[in-house]
């Protein structure tokens, strides 16, 4: 009975030593920008001929385009890969089928169509200020499922 409370005693101890450590080295960043502090605001224009990216500029995202922004899902057509220092691959939003309109209104829910193909549009999202973007990747998923990468476009 001795030996088990001694075991768990340098058992607990050492793990509560550890845990501390742990806290203080890492310091977790979060990849999502908040409404009420700076982010970098990125604007793309598409079209079926490609994309260019329009504008950066440094402000606080208004709540429109937080909520597009997402990780990737089973629905998105096209997704931005984001890539910071030395290339370094950091994340992908899925920004839906900007070249989809649908209705956003009251009274077009009797229609067999929600909405239509549109031939350009303008993507924005907002990226944290520790992330620091040096490049991007648009991706289309294929016929298959699969994401294939179209253009790449590095901020110069």
């Amino acid at each position: 009975m001795k030996n088990r409370i001694i075991f768990t005693f340098i058992f607990v101890s050492s793990f509560l030593l550890q845990s501390s450590e742990i806290k203080d080295v890492r310091e977790l960043n979060k990849i999502h920008s908040s409404p009420f502090s700076d982010s970098y605001i990125v604007t793309f224009n598409g079209s079926s001929k490609g994309f260019s990216l329009d504008k950066i500029k440094i402000d606080k995202p208004k709540e429109k385009i937080l909520k597009k922004i997402r990780f990737l899902t089973d629905e998105d057509i096209y997704a931005i890969k984001v890539f910071g220092k030395e290339n370094k691959f950091l994340y992908t939003l899925g920004i839906g089928n900007p070249f989809y309109a649908s209705y956003q209104h009251i009274g077009f829910e009797d229609r067999d169509f929600m909405g239509g193909p549109v031939t350009s549009a303008k993507i924005e999202i907002a990226i944290p200020l520790h992330v620091e973007p040096t490049s991007f990747i648009i991706s289309k998923r294929d016929i298959g499922g699969k994401f294939k990468d179209i253009q790449e476009i590095s901020i110069e």
